[in-house]
């Protein structure tokens, strides 16, 4: 069968790109020109005869010779590419006679059209945030594709329209599977007293309202752009710089031998992604409570319910340090302190409850 194909090949054009039977994969035929060594080919001596390579829109080769097998059987030289071919790419094969170049192109199939991606959610959800909001969490339905130009396509505008030069710190922090994007405003553009703040400004003034645009034309994992243009309107309080405070969260005990809820409630929205994993429940003797979290509405609440049963007794709610409010304020110090000073010492991480019958 294999032989057919050849012979068909050859006898339709002197160099040919036959697709094989998985995506990606294809075979160069070429009637041989000259007299080279029978059977297998080193790269080397295969490319003085035929060369397949990946090309650009305008014609021109983006690199070397693909790498891959040649074989001589009887007059037709065989190429395989050790790789398969990137769908949607265009590739030139050169067979190299002594009168000239003879060269077949191939454009490898793209592959098929699947649903856009979409910003699923963003955090934080409250309509209203701190004049020196740190950063975003942007949750896509589908892996996006990473690289610097996605910042040309994430803009924030004024009451006005008008796009606020320059607001992102242009570090990407993908998680693993590249579907949340941890977007920073500008450090340099929040703390109060730094030069970048005092030259250029803040990227957001209190009490004005904004819109976080995520353009149509962000590209997913495939190269596929988004179905729609994003938009978030939010509006902005005066800023908060100060550490949070435990004293200020009100806790909702259950009750002994039921599997309800612990329940907590904070005066001000809190950073999503980090309370989901900052807030551990313990036993009596230290023990931790396996059981599900449950992050609130606007972020304003936290709740916790155990797998098994409560049972009587004393418990303590466990705070990590790395906890931070929207904006970037620690239990131990605010955001806008000097690192090099040292952090409260006084600060409770710890809230102490019982559960009774």
């Amino acid at each position: 069968m294999l032989s057919i194909v050849l012979l068909v090949a050859v006898l339709v054009a002197p160099v040919r790109v036959q697709p094989g039977l998985e995506a990606g994969e294809v075979t160069v035929i070429a009637r041989l020109i000259g007299d080279p060594s029978p059977g297998k080919l080193s790269q080397k001596d295969g490319e003085r005869w035929l060369r397949f390579v990946l090309v650009s829109e305008t014609g021109d080769a983006t690199g070397p010779a693909m790498l891959g097998s040649y074989d001589r059987r009887r007059d037709v030289l065989i190429f395989t590419p050790r790789f398969r071919l990137t769908a949607g790419e265009r590739y030139r094969a050169t067979l190299t006679t002594e009168t000239g170049s003879i060269f077949a192109e191939y454009r490898a199939p793209s592959k098929p059209p699947t649903k856009p991606a979409s910003v699923a959610a963003v955090y934080p959800s409250a309509e209203e945030v701190p004049a020196n909001l740190l950063k975003f969490y942007l949750h896509f339905s589908k892996p996006m594709r990473e690289g610097p130009a996605l910042f040309n396509h994430i803009k924030l505008l004024g009451e006005d329209g008008e796009e606020v030069d320059d607001p992102w710190r242009r570090t990407e922090l993908w998680n693993a599977d590249a579907t949340r994007l941890t977007l920073w405003i500008h450090p340099g553009r929040i703390k109060e007293g730094v030069n970048l703040r005092d030259e250029i400004g803040p990227v957001l003034e209190p009490k004005r309202r904004y819109t976080l645009v995520v353009s149509e034309k962000l590209l997913d994992a495939e190269g596929q752009p988004l179905g729609t243009t994003f938009k978030k309107t939010f509006r902005t309080s005066d800023a908060t710089r100060v550490a949070m405070d435990l004293k200020d969260w009100k806790l909702t005990a259950p009750k002994a031998g039921e599997k309800l809820a612990l329940e907590v409630r904070f005066p001000s929205p809190l950073d999503h992604a980090l309370l989901g994993r900052s807030l551990t429940v313990l036993d009596a003797n230290g023990e931790l409570i396996p059981g599900q979290v449950t992050v609130g509405e606007q972020e304003r609440s936290w709740s916790f319910r155990p797998e098994n049963a409560w049972k009587p007794g004393q418990f303590t709610l466990t705070v990590h340090e790395r906890l931070e409010d929207l904006a970037g304020n620690t239990l131990l110090r605010p955001f806008d302190l000097n690192l090099k000073l040292p952090a409260r010492k006084d600060s409770p991480r710890t809230i102490p409850f019982r559960v009774g019958p």
